[in-house]
């Protein structure tokens, strides 16, 4: 399985990060009173968007990774989650949506990364 790139941080700017825990809830409509809810299971998917500045040299590693390595996100690979001050350990991850680059000038880009963390 890949890995996140040794020359990429893997903490993001500014150390922040968006984080979405797993939905793994149904609800019904009940004929009376609240609705009925209950667990879906245990799998669930957390949603991290990590928002970044990439060097030109960077930015570049990054496009060959997703392009190369990931076949344009459809493989998962290896990461460092949750970032300090959590204990950080080994995740599966896979790209949830396509990055977006915004140019900040001299080839320097935010890239912003949505992944989905596998269970």
């Amino acid at each position: 399985m890949p890995a996140w790139p040794s020359n990429l941080p893997w903490e993001p700017n500014n150390g922040e990060y968006e984080e979405t825990p797993p939905d793994n809830l149904i609800r019904f409509k009940a004929d009376f009173g609240p609705d009925v809810v209950r667990r879906r299971g245990i799998a669930g998917v957390r949603i991290i968007k990590l928002p970044y500045l990439f060097s030109p040299e960077q930015t570049e590693s990054f496009d060959n990774f997703l392009r190369n390595d990931l076949r344009d996100g459809a493989l998962p690979f290896t990461f460092n989650w949750p970032p300090p001050p959590r204990t950080t350990t080994q995740v599966s991850v896979r790209i949830k949506s396509i990055p977006t680059y915004k140019h900040r000038g001299a080839g320097y880009h935010d890239v912003t990364v949505e992944l989905e963390v596998l269970p």
